[in-house]
């Protein structure tokens, strides 16, 4: 099978914005699979990070980056090309310290072939990348058996950094999470979506005892929620404790897309998949000023099967 040839001009600087503010997050999920699994896989990650040093170049890069399907070391090799400073990656390893966690029915129905039962084979594949230092990670870990499909040969979970971020006058959480997907599991319906609700209650409560309920916090990702009913309803009530808010939403509600942007904006809403959401602190409060997308999947090779968006915030 031949390989897409990704043309790494194709930047269009000309849709940017102005320089980025100090608080601009991107969150991307990449495809970082690895051959046999995905193809292409070595020229969209050279060109998704060309793209990153060329928005550097206008000053108008992303300062902190949340990437999902990082495997390996992508993320390292993408901060390398775009020039971003600090780097932490997500567990390497699905805890292994509750063996049922969906109980024993669920365990008994683990299928070898479609990659259960194993265990995690390579790493969460959650990188955060950063201008600015970054002085705490927590990480965490969904345990093996809480999962379904092949999203359990990958150590999903979640990753909390406080940064240092210029003006804020103390660390915001930045939050990088991927849920287990549905079709993509290639198990039934039933059986993925016992795992994601799973998922969303073990994320909820790591947050809830990572995060004290006066932080502010970014929290993005791949929540794989899309229109199915009961996924919708296990992330209705609040992953963050208290006014948890998606800033995709809010900045579209204000019509403050970039030009250029406003189609593919839409499509990441409605596909319900790729989130941005955020909670003020009690000392710092943040506002969803502008969003764009740099990296859209309406062109002719798209560089991954999710757009990548960012949201630039500002402090209240």
């Amino acid at each position: 099978m031949s390989s897409p040839s990704y043309d790494i001009e194709l930047d269009h600087s000309a849709t940017w914005p102005g320089p980025a503010g100090p608080l601009s997050i991107l969150s991307y999920n990449i495809k970082g699979l690895p051959w046999p699994i995905a193809f292409g896989r070595k020229e969209a990650n050279s060109a998704i990070g060309q793209r990153l040093a060329a928005m550097r170049s206008s000053n108008a890069q992303p300062r902190i980056v949340l990437l999902q399907e990082a495997f390996g070391d992508i993320s390292n090799k993408l901060a390398k090309v775009g020039g971003y400073r600090f780097v932490v990656n997500g567990p390497q390893f699905a805890s292994s310290h509750e063996a049922q966690p969906l109980g024993r029915s669920f365990a008994k129905g683990a299928q070898w072939i479609k990659g259960e039962g194993a265990g995690s084979l390579i790493d969460s594949g959650l990188a955060i990348l950063s201008d600015y230092p970054i002085i705490k990670v927590e990480r965490y870990a969904f345990p093996e058996g809480a999962c379904a499909g092949y999203d359990c040969l990958a150590a999903k979970g979640v990753i909390v950094a406080w940064i240092d971020v210029p003006g804020a006058g103390e660390p915001i959480a930045i939050v990088n999470a991927h849920l287990n997907s549905r079709g993509a599991a290639h198990v039934t319906s039933e059986r993925a979506d016992r795992a994601y609700s799973w998922q969303v209650a073990a994320v909820r409560e790591f947050l809830s005892k990572a995060l004290p309920n006066d932080t502010p916090v970014i929290f993005g990702g791949d929540f794989n929620t899309g229109d199915v009913s009961i996924r919708v309803a296990s992330v209705a009530q609040p992953l963050l404790h208290g006014a948890q808010v998606d800033g995709l939403r809010t900045v579209l509600a204000k019509g403050n897309v970039v030009s250029g942007s406003q189609d593919e904006a839409r499509r990441i809403v409605v596909r319900n998949k790729d989130k941005i959401l955020f909670r003020g602190g009690r000392r710092v409060g943040l506002l969803p000023e502008r969003a764009w997308v740099p990296f859209p999947l309406a062109t002719q090779e798209p560089l991954s099967d999710h757009a990548g968006f960012v949201i630039d915030f500002s402090f209240e």
